[in-house]
């Protein structure tokens, strides 16, 4: 579970910025929250801000984050989202400041501090990428112990007896000569983390924290991509005469999106050279006694067709627990189909796994005390000097969203800036200046 995702020097965020999904102690929806070894956790969040303002930049430093990590590098940027490894764009010649991360959570009964700098030259985007700094840090009850603190060319390794013998390390005596083992194999471009430590210090310890940003998080920009990227897979032999297999899940949910009565169906390619079935999904439409399967991509809307590819992630999360964070999900479903995702990651009983979600909105009209707490409802704002700032709804005094209207007072720039559009006042100029140059021209 998140507790808190810290990052600066990244795109349009110069400062310190700090995504929290710790609770405030605002009394309100408590029955909610995730409650977990002492932490008050929010389930879910969502962020506004106008277009350029930033969100997506939130969910696009996870991302960088996590690939990071999972490919063990800060060099490769093959991997990188949307050539996403860049500093704040305004960057003058003097920033020589790092693109940094920090990463709080919990995962499998550890609560882990992790924190990576990476240098990047300002001057030559397409240069040279390293680590500058790198921290990994486990929370006790008592304490906080640090497991690692590197430096570009140096590493200085905990040295808390006991924590040593947690790591399966009985001799305290050889530790002098593991430090200067993992000082001489230090790899500028790749994170301590994902090489030495796992390789020398603790392959388990290691492998806690790379499956948590690898397995548990997920983030979504482009939908486009995410669907490309994914497919419903089996190798199992098809299951019926007809080789279609009803998916539970969506027999469930077609009848609450009210998407029509035809069946969503799998149907079973043929098997490749591994032995893998990919399913793809298809409609079925019966007329007359007739029934016509067709792929479900040209029949169903683009927001049926979106929600089912969600339902199968996001059954995962609620049982099994893990961090979404998607861009524009509300984008072509329905708002109470969103607020009915909001709901069950804030119900205790369906989301047994604890699982979180975060995304990006242009709709305020979750904009709501019944649904969300003030500190659930974020918003992105862009200064004067192209600078993002986030902050959360309860930053502000209680009376300024209590019991009054939180839309009509977002409409009102009491929670930031809105962007302002005179569309009509613009194309009638538009307009005029055309016919003067025509007239000019004549």
């Amino acid at each position: 579970m998140l507790l808190r995702f810290d990052f600066r020097n990244f795109r349009s965020f110069r400062d310190k910025t700090s995504l929290s999904m710790v609770a405030t102690p605002y009394k309100g929806l408590d029955d909610i929250l995730i409650y977990e070894k002492n932490h008050r956790l929010l389930p879910s969040a969502v962020i506004y801000g106008p277009n350029a303002g930033g969100k997506s930049n939130i969910i696009l430093a996870m991302e960088t984050l996590r690939e990071i990590i999972v490919n063990g590098s800060v060099s490769d940027r093959k991997y990188w989202p949307m050539s996403a490894l860049e500093l704040f764009i305004f960057a003058h010649d003097s920033n020589t400041e790092p693109i940094s991360f920090e990463i709080e959570f919990l995962s499998e009964d550890r609560h882990f501090i992790y924190s990576l700098s990476i240098d990047v030259d300002a001057l030559n985007q397409g240069g040279n990428r390293s680590v500058s700094k790198e921290a990994l840090k486990l929370a006790l009850s008592d304490e906080v112990i640090t497991l690692f603190d590197r430096t570009k060319y140096d590493i200085n390794l905990g040295k808390n007896k006991d924590v040593w013998k947690m790591l399966g390390h009985d001799d305290i005596e050889q530790f002098s000569i593991l430090q200067e083992v993992v000082v001489l194999n230090l790899d500028e471009e790749k994170p301590f983390l994902t090489a030495g430590f796992k390789s020398t210090i603790s392959k388990h310890i290691a492998d806690k924290v790379i499956n948590f940003l690898d397995n548990r998080v997920n983030t979504i920009i482009d939908y486009n991509t995410f669907v490309d990227d994914t497919s419903f897979v089996t190798t199992e032999e098809p299951p019926t005469k007809n080789s279609l297999k009803s998916y539970g899940l969506f027999d469930m949910i077609m009848p609450a999106i009210d998407a029509g009565p035809q069946p969503i169906l799998l149907k079973p390619e043929d098997k490749d050279e591994r032995g893998i079935r990919k399913m793809v999904l298809v409609s079925g439409y019966g007329i007359d006694g007739k029934e016509t399967i067709i792929p479900s991509h040209l029949m169903e809307s683009e927001g049926t067709f979106k929600f089912l590819y969600f339902a199968p992630l996001l059954q995962r999360l609620l049982s099994k627990g893990g961090l979404l964070m998607i861009d524009e999900m509300d984008n072509s479903i329905h708002p109470e189909i969103v607020k009915a995702i909001i709901a069950v990651f804030g119900n205790p009983d369906v989301n047994t796994g604890k699982a979180q979600l975060i995304f990006t909105s242009h709709n305020p009209i979750f904009m709501d005390l019944d649904l969300l707490r003030p500190d659930q409802i974020l918003f992105v704002e862009k200064n004067d000097e192209y600078k993002s700032n986030l902050y959360s709804l309860a930053d502000f005094n209680p009376s300024s969203y209590e019991r009054v209207s939180l839309v009509e007072n977002y409409f009102k720039g009491r929670y930031g800036k809105l962007p302002y559009l005179d569309l009509e006042d613009i194309l009638t100029n538009a307009m005029e200046e055309g016919k003067n140059e025509q007239e000019n021209k004549a």
